[in-house]
């Protein structure tokens, strides 16, 4: 008899908690969907108020607050956003929605430092979830490459080389970022097998043709090199200073001036210039070779190779 009256008992427990967790979600999916309907006819104070029912219903729902967010921000209020979305975060760590929403926030009220913070998190987390997925691999390694952290933009950039052989966009990367860091022995390498991918890649032709150049080596090979990749693009600046640079290399002067100032004229940048005074300094015109260190100190006042040339001829 005990027994059976405690079996009577508990299904009667059972039975009054399932109907009120019935009744709690029904009311949490009422307040959730007249929060939007409320939202979507304009009337924010009124959704804001379902809404926030909804979220006490259940407060670690990470949706919830992500709508909550989006009312605040139409409001102005961006800081009760912000907290919103950050408790979203926190909720599911897993989740883009909330960072998404953070860089937005960011950018909308221009907090560049915070907006640079999330970013990186956002890719940082992508890039753990999704290694193979190739976009998020190249902006996180761009992101690097922009903050000027090479070494963690290169180890990046070896593993999707490492994973997808032929791609040459990421060999060119991967070389430029070896020779930033002083590998020019394992840029050249990686180049040069771009190039078996690839035999008519502008940009592996110019930047494996100037590193040649720059080395004083395989100087016909790099004169090739930099006409092929002029040839497809017979207006861009740095292939232009390219060959200029190699015609110097060669003292054949009269050409490396010739496409040295077709380089300053398409591309302002200061090797352009460094390049220029150099080959004025060669022919011993000095007051040429200043007057260009001095042109490219006009854009770039901050260059410290330019300053020291200019110093150096100005003292003799």
């Amino acid at each position: 008899m005990r027994i059976i009256t405690l079996f009577i008992i508990y299904c009667l427990i059972l039975g009054s908690s399932f109907a009120d967790s019935k009744r709690s979600i029904q009311g949490l999916y009422s307040s959730y969907l007249k929060g939007l309907f409320q939202a979507e006819s304009g009337l924010y104070d009124e959704s804001l108020a379902y809404l926030e029912e909804a979220r006490k219903r259940n407060s670690e729902s990470s949706h919830i607050r992500l709508k909550i967010a989006s009312i605040l921000i139409r409001q102005g209020e961006i800081k009760k956003a912000e907290k919103e979305l950050l408790i979203a975060k926190d909720i599911d760590p897993q989740g883009i929605d909330a960072s998404l929403a953070l860089i937005f926030l960011y950018s909308y009220t221009q907090r560049d430092e915070d907006l640079e913070i999330e970013y990186e998190d956002f890719l940082k987390r992508s890039y753990q979830n999704k290694p193979e997925d190739l976009r998020v691999s190249e902006y996180l390694a761009q992101f690097y490459f922009y903050k000027d952290r090479i070494p963690e933009s290169l180890e990046i950039y070896k593993k999707i080389v490492s994973d997808n052989p032929d791609y040459v966009d990421a060999i060119f990367w991967l070389g430029y970022l070896y020779e930033e860091v002083g590998k020019v022995s394992e840029a050249v390498s990686i180049w040069e097998k771009g190039l078996a991918v690839e035999p008519d890649n502008a940009p592996i032709l110019n930047s494996l043709g100037y590193t040649y150049a720059e080395q004083g080596q395989n100087l016909d090979t790099a004169e090739e090199m930099i006409k092929k990749a002029l040839a497809k693009e017979p207006d861009n600046g740095a292939y232009l200073d390219s060959l200029g640079w190699l015609y110097f290399q060669k003292k054949n002067y009269k050409q490396a001036e010739d496409y040295l100032k077709r380089a300053a004229f398409a591309l302002k940048d200061p090797i352009v210039y460094e390049h220029l005074g150099d080959l004025y300094a060669a022919l011993n015109k000095r007051e040429e070779a200043i007057q260009y260190y001095n042109e490219g100190l006009k854009y770039f006042p901050d260059n410290l190779t330019l300053q020291e040339k200019v110093k150096k001829y100005e003292q003799q």
